[in-house]
């Protein structure tokens, strides 16, 4: 877990060193690193069994401007 400098909350990490889970102060049932951790994972789960697409932009093949 990662304390944030300047902004409320934590940043939880996982088994890759590039994703990283924000946890605002609110969300955990508790403020301890156990809650926060729990809540950070659980996010992260949700985030890849849960996908909701909301836009896809594909310009393979254009031109550009004309």
């Amino acid at each position: 877990m990662i304390d944030v400098k300047h902004a409320d909350g934590w940043v939880v990490t996982g088994h890759h060193q590039d994703v990283l889970t924000y946890v605002a102060p609110d969300e955990p049932s508790g403020q301890d690193n156990l809650a926060v951790g729990m809540c950070g994972r659980s996010k992260r789960h949700r985030d890849g069994t849960q996908l909701h697409i909301v836009h896809v932009e594909d310009r393979r093949g254009s031109a550009g401007p004309a």
